[in-house]
């Protein structure tokens, strides 16, 4: 990679992360390229260059948050300890949420958002992308060599596990932002008895 690709992709990081933050904090619909240009320190030239309006860079916002959030944690998924290995995982969630709480908020700001609009995220082509490249990771799990059975059981629920602990956490992070954005003690104390009770159901099965 040369100097200009390197400084290119710099850039966009500049760009998505002030995206981000004026999307969290005023929501997709009142924040104009104009505004996201000057968070980011960059023309509005520059701006239009990497992203031809606001619809597509804040698609490319959500396929790269849900990547961050989804496409790397389940597949750390490990049959032969699978009770330590899940709670792993809803751990990292829950960091998640203690230090990167505008991913989760923004998947749900977006959805909203593009449900105006009429559309699917389903239907995005990065969406569509990213999905391949998870699938081809998940079949790992699914020809993992261990009993079909008990196979069938860890990933159902390893899928229902994380599934239900994202909702949590997202309605959780939404009643915040709507405080004022203010994680108290006992948001936290919640957050993990939360995920203790689902730990607790695995455990039982």
């Amino acid at each position: 990679m040369n100097l200009r690709e390197k400084q290119m992709l710099v850039t966009k990081e500049l760009i998505k992360e002030a995206a981000l933050g004026l999307f969290c904090a005023q929501g997709i619909e009142r924040t104009d390229m104009a505004q996201i240009a000057g968070q980011a320190g960059v023309s509005r030239r520059t701006l239009y260059l990497h992203y031809k309006d606001k619809e597509a860079l804040a698609a490319r916002l959500y396929v790269d948050n849900l990547e961050r959030m989804f496409g790397r944690l389940l597949f750390d998924f490990d049959f032969a300890r699978p009770v330590p290995s899940l709670e792993k995982i809803l751990d990292q969630y829950l960091a998640l949420r203690e230090h990167e709480e505008a991913l989760i908020y923004y998947d749900a700001i977006f959805g909203v958002y593009y449900s105006t609009l009429a559309k699917n995220p389903a239907e995005l082509p990065d969406f569509q992308k990213a999905m391949e490249v998870w699938y081809s990771r998940y079949i790992n799990l699914e020809t993992a060599s261990v009993d079909q059975d008990y196979k069938k059981k860890w990933l159902d629920l390893l899928q229902k596990s994380t599934h239900l602990y994202f909702m949590y956490l997202q309605k959780a992070v939404i009643l915040a932002h709507q405080r004022g954005g203010i994680v108290t003690e006992e948001d936290r104390a919640a957050d993990r008895q939360f995920k203790e009770f689902i730990m607790s159901g695995v455990r039982a099965t």
